[in-house]
């Protein structure tokens, strides 16, 4: 064991969502031959399912994250063969606790993970959230340079990061598995099958999707299909059903990730914010053009700055509108720009990120 390095990975409350599934890749990929890993939460995470038997899972029966940190400070001390511990926490309000708490703790390194952009994430929150999110940036701006290490999932993010608290922060893409030699059949008629995978709540915005399809001179020349799960799945049911959208279908079930994507011909994101987008990285895999709204991090990285996608304006349906009509009119334009951003997959690759986390874990001092 004294060769190994104990590493804690907190999550706290994790589901099904991308963050959760770039978060269990990243575990998975950990060598198990330099490292022993626990994998802890506080509640009973689907998540559990992909992560690997060979990693240690510990569930705090603990009401809130807060009240958590008493038996994970009990754990780590416990933990005394091991010349290098790291603890590594996700999710904002962790992070700042995880500093709080266990700061100072004999051979403990943390590293925090940031996976929103914080300039960003402000504009979009109801009011009641706003002091919160207010005295959130407060102690992220007091607590995250006292970290060993500070990582975001974009380059863009970790800019904006770094510019805030006063201290570097390093860029990890979220570690994606696709397959390049994979390919679409090119398909040659009047539909076009649009497609948006994700949650079905208010910062995924799939009504501005919706306004576009209604706004559209061609919208009986598209099928729409949104999938997904969550709270605004009536919200947009009423609104294709008020206007008579029935060319729109919402999929509550993701059973096929693979068949969804081989019988797409578009893929619109509509974001008002993201850490990282990875249905763009699957999307652009088997070569389908990207219409992304231009939200800070992640899709220019993605997209290439506009080279491999187009952008439109957060929350500009009339624009997206256009957009729709002009693909249908000109697919050859956007398909030129799918084949630019598919050749520029291989660095958000499953292999290549976890291999470079590994060694950051290693050299961290």
């Amino acid at each position: 064991m004294k060769n190994k390095i104990k590493i804690y990975f907190f999550h706290p409350y994790s589901g099904v969502g991308g963050a959760d599934l770039s978060i269990s890749r990243l575990i998975n990929g950990l060598d198990k031959n330099n490292f022993d890993i626990d994998f802890i939460s506080i509640n009973s995470p689907k998540l559990t399912n992909k992560i690997s038997k060979k990693i240690k899972y510990r569930k705090l029966n603990s009401s809130r994250t807060i009240y958590s940190f008493r038996k994970i400070k009990q754990i780590i001390k416990k933990d005394q063969n091991y010349d290098r511990k790291i603890f590594i926490s996700n999710q904002y309000f962790a992070n700042v606790l995880s500093l709080f708490f266990l700061k100072g703790l004999e051979n403990l390194k943390i590293i925090v993970f940031e996976r929103n952009h914080l300039s960003e994430l402000s504009n979009y929150i109801n009011f009641r959230d706003l002091f919160k999110k207010i005295i959130i940036k407060f102690l992220i701006k007091i607590y995250y340079k006292k970290a060993n290490l500070i990582i975001s999932n974009s380059k863009e993010s970790a800019n904006d990061l770094e510019k805030f608290v006063n201290t570097k922060v390093l860029s990890l893409y979220n570690p994606c598995f696709f397959n390049l030699k994979k390919k679409r059949k090119k398909k040659f008629f009047d539909k076009i099958k649009l497609i948006n995978v994700g949650r079905f709540v208010e910062q995924k915005n799939q009504i501005t999707i919706l306004k576009a399809i209604k706004k559209s001179n061609f919208k009986e020349k598209f099928e729409v299909t949104l999938f997904g799960y969550g709270k605004d799945y009536l919200y947009l049911k009423n609104y294709i059903k008020k206007n008579n959208l029935r060319n729109v279908k919402l999929v509550r079930n993701i059973f096929d990730k693979n068949k969804i994507y081989l019988s797409a011909d578009l893929y619109v994101g509509s974001s008002l914010y993201e850490g990282f987008p990875n249905t763009y990285v699957e999307a652009a895999s088997y070569r389908i053009p990207i219409i992304s709204s231009n939200f800070k991090s992640g899709p220019k990285e993605i997209l290439l700055n506009g080279k491999a996608g187009t952008f439109f304006p957060i929350k500009d349906s009339d624009k997206l509108s256009k957009l729709l009509d002009d693909f249908y009119l000109n697919r050859n334009k956007y398909l030129k720009k799918e084949i630019v951003c598919s050749k520029n997959l291989k660095r958000f690759l499953y292999q290549k990120i976890t291999k470079k986390f590994n060694l950051i874990l290693k050299k961290l001092n």
